[in-house]
């Protein structure tokens, strides 16, 4: 029987170093790629066969009316009949049937107002969601008109008083302090 020569030895160890110090960071620390997040200003919660995304309030203040935002879906296609699916949020109660496979989106498919939620703008209010029986709850983003998309969803409209604080300066114009012009407009 013939040995690799040890030229061939060292080669071949180095390829398998190698090969192994390429794929160590992977194996040992933590991957991002495989976290779940709800990649939006609202937050998801899955229960039974229903999955809920984006689920946000748009309110001006607390104790005041609110929109509940959202995707609700019955994520079972197969199933033998629908999800009936109730949310609550502040005492309001709203049913939705979701048909196997069907999606709901509570911005444009349904109008679901909150008479009095218990949380302000920046914080998070509890939504329970029963389906076919089973209770569950969560946590739900509760955003005001500050960002201009969300303008138009406020119950009572918008009131352009709640950006009073907000000030432009160097630190909020384009790359700062060297292209900040207080005298321009144009930005």
């Amino acid at each position: 029987m013939k040995y690799p020569s040890p030229a061939r030895r060292a080669a071949a160890a180095a390829v398998l170093i190698g090969a192994l110090s390429a794929t160590g960071c992977s194996a040992i620390n933590y991957q991002a790629t495989t976290h779940v997040y709800s990649g939006s200003d609202g937050t998801m919660f899955d229960t039974e066969d229903v999955a809920l995304r984006h689920m946000a309030l748009v309110a001006g203040e607390e104790n005041g009316p609110a929109r509940l935002l959202g995707l609700a879906s019955h994520t079972n296609p197969a199933a033998e009949g629908p999800a009936q699916v109730s949310i609550e949020v502040a005492g309001d109660t709203f049913d939705l049937d979701l048909e196997p496979g069907e999606a709901i989106n509570l911005e444009h498919d349904e109008e679901l107002i909150v008479s009095a939620i218990d949380a302000g703008p920046g914080s998070l209010q509890e939504v329970t969601v029963s389906v076919d029986g089973t209770e569950e709850s969560f946590n739900a983003t509760v955003m005001d008109g500050t960002l201009e998309e969300y303008r138009d969803l406020l119950p009572d409209g918008f009131d352009a008083s709640v950006l009073d604080h907000l000030e432009h300066g160097p630190d909020t114009w384009g790359s700062g302090a060297a292209h900040h012009d207080p005298d321009d407009d144009s930005h």
